[in-house]
């Protein structure tokens, strides 16, 4: 999170450094408001989707699914990827707080839907023995 959160200020500076001194002081002053709601935005979508997603959890054959296809799509993704990074480069900082919030409310998470998916599946599926 802290290398992506480098990588969107170092572009944005980039940008930055194109634009009149007066004009710089309000993108700054936009650009941290904006990253500051969309870092909260990020952790709400998260937490919301996982609330979600523990009503349903998936099973395990639905997981190893979902992963191979996101497998599948991922290579794709990178190379589009590229190109929407240097257009979006005068608001990558906000991007990359939405980001950062959502991985934050990920990884500190107790349990993932598929973690739950699993052991209701074995509960389901336990043998007698």
């Amino acid at each position: 999170m802290a290398m992506f959160s480098l990588f969107a200020l170092s572009l944005y500076a980039g940008v930055r450094d194109l634009l009149p001194s007066t004009v710089r002081v309000m993108c700054d002053g936009v650009q941290v408001a904006a990253s500051v709601v969309t870092l909260v935005w990020g952790w709400v979508a998260q937490r919301r989707g996982h609330r979600v997603a523990l009503l349903n959890p998936p099973t395990p054959s639905q997981t190893l699914q979902a992963k191979r296809d996101h497998n599948r799509r991922v290579p794709g993704r990178i190379a589009m990827g590229r190109g929407l990074v240097l257009l979006a480069a005068p608001v990558m900082p906000a991007f990359a707080a939405w980001i950062v919030g959502w991985l934050a409310a990920w990884l500190t998470v107790r349990e993932y839907p598929s973690e739950v998916g699993a052991r209701r599946w074995l509960e389901e599926h336990a043998t007698g023995t």
